[in-house]
């Protein structure tokens, strides 16, 4: 009997899951791959984009530049620091979070409801905790919550893959 090849669909689908397992298990290391990942891509895509506005200033059209240089210099920083920009990542979550959870439980008093839903509650109060963690955690916790949502997306691409490929 010969056995049936492997789709690449299915490969890629097993692939995809395999390494979703992984960044969940290692949020860490694949967290900060990520953050490296888009400093590469803003270091290349900046580069690039400066050789276009050169080529458009030759034929004597007007094109700035510094939205160009300021991409490029992001990404250098985000290869060299990549613990530098997770921080960054976390206090701007966790401080959107802080604020959504206030703001929300201010909403809910001033609206002047007796007895606001239960669920209303705990889901503000977990947006204040949540933030304050990840603030607290800082570049780690950051770098934690980019490994599992990378995790879980990619286990979800896979999923889809397979449904797909079938």
């Amino acid at each position: 009997m010969r056995s049936r090849p492997v789709s690449s669909t299915r490969f890629s689908a097993i692939i995809n899951i395999l390494l979703g397992v992984t960044a969940i298990v290692l949020p860490y290391f694949f967290g900060t791959f990520a953050v490296m990942m888009l400093g590469g891509v803003m270091l290349a895509s900046g580069a690039l984009a400066l050789l276009y506005a050169d080529a458009a200033r030759r034929e004597g059209v007007p094109a700035s530049v510094f939205a160009h240089w300021v991409r490029i210099i992001a990404g250098v920083v985000i290869l060299l620091w990549p613990g530098l920009a997770l921080w960054v990542v976390a206090v701007i979550l966790g401080g959107g979070l802080l604020l959504s959870g206030i703001t929300g439980l201010t909403a809910l008093r001033d609206a002047g409801l007796v007895n606001p839903p239960l669920l209303r509650r705990i889901e503000l109060w977990s947006s204040i905790l949540l933030g304050a963690v990840l603030i607290m955690l800082g570049a780690a916790g950051s770098a934690v919550l980019l490994g599992v949502v990378l995790g879980v997306a990619l286990i979800g691409n896979g999923l889809q893959q397979w449904r797909l490929s079938a």
